[in-house]
């Protein structure tokens, strides 16, 4: 096995957690998804929302729009569908989105656990929005993974309308959202759509605020290898093969002594740092791996 990827899963099977070392397991050693379904579903509350933490800066046990994107793209991730659970969350979403299906991050309720600063502190340039405010994101990129889900609901209609309207008309220009809205063209039914999408997100992406286009990197931001985290993504294009190379070597850079990568924020605790320094380590694997800088043979 590669040194980087055997380093890299000592880390994760000694530090992450059953969902990450799930995922790894599902990606390099044949595991079946059918395990990525089972503990997803295990977050789920009787309002059919996501809660516990399962994004590990938000610590509450509630059901938060936050933890629905975090399950369903771990579900996308493992390739794993479940429409009865997707239909059950889209009718929890719809139950706290605004008259356009737009959805906020979370509620006020998740302030009464332990959650990371910058949730409760963002940035005008963030690309979060404030506490209980609905928006475009994350409400385009958990539409996109209910689209993969292969779900039909008036909700996900509503919102898929009200999310390529705003990719039009209101165009974003924080990092952040032409990420949600390339999830949402990666698995939306119409294509022509979806290439329009795109068209939107490469006349935007180069001036994004959050947008990092070059190595190194040492600060937070979304890099090439965000958007394109296999060579055949549909925004591979988007991106020269020096950019893609140089995020490479990178990342190979990054890992620490310990195998794991690291975050580039506070989380909220001990316990949240690993927990996302396991996905991020996950990550840093598999988009290397993906682009044969890896092997696990």
């Amino acid at each position: 096995m590669n040194e980087t990827l055997a380093k890299a899963r000592d880390f994760i099977l000694t530090n992450a957690r059953l969902l990450e070392r799930s995922l790894y397991r599902v990606h390099f050693e044949g595991e079946s998804p059918d395990c990525i379904g089972q503990i997803v579903r295990a977050y789920q509350n009787s309002d059919g929302g996501l809660g516990h933490a399962l994004e590990p800066d938000v610590r509450c046990p509630e059901s938060q729009p936050i933890f629905v994107n975090f399950g369903l793209a771990a579900l996308a991730e493992a390739k794993y569908r479940d429409v009865q659970l997707a239909e059950s969350i889209c009718n929890y979403l719809q139950s706290g989105s605004d008259n356009n299906g737009l959805v906020a991050f979370f509620s006020e309720t998740a302030l009464q656990s332990p959650i990371a600063r910058h949730w409760i502190e963002p940035t005008t340039t963030s690309g979060f929005n404030p506490i209980g405010v609905p928006g475009f994101n994350p409400t385009a990129e958990i539409c996109g993974y209910l689209h993969y889900q292969g779900v039909q609901h008036d909700w996900l209609s509503l919102a898929t309308d009200t999310c390529c309207s705003m990719i039009f008309n209101d165009p974003p220009s924080e990092a952040h959202y032409l990420y949600c809205a390339s999830r949402l063209a990666e698995y939306l039914a119409d294509r022509k759509m979806a290439m329009n999408i795109l068209d939107k997100i490469a006349s935007l992406l180069p001036e994004a605020q959050f947008f990092l286009s070059d190595t190194p990197v040492n600060t937070y931001g979304l890099t090439p290898l965000h958007f394109a985290p296999e060579p055949d993504s549909i925004f591979r294009a988007l991106f020269t093969k020096e950019q893609i190379d140089g995020h490479l070597e990178d990342l190979v850079s990054k890992q620490q002594a310990d195998g794991g990568w690291p975050i580039f924020w506070e989380a909220p605790g001990p316990a949240s740092e690993l927990e996302w320094r396991g996905r991020w380590t996950l990550d840093a694997i598999c988009r290397l791996a993906a682009y044969g800088v890896t092997s696990n043979e």
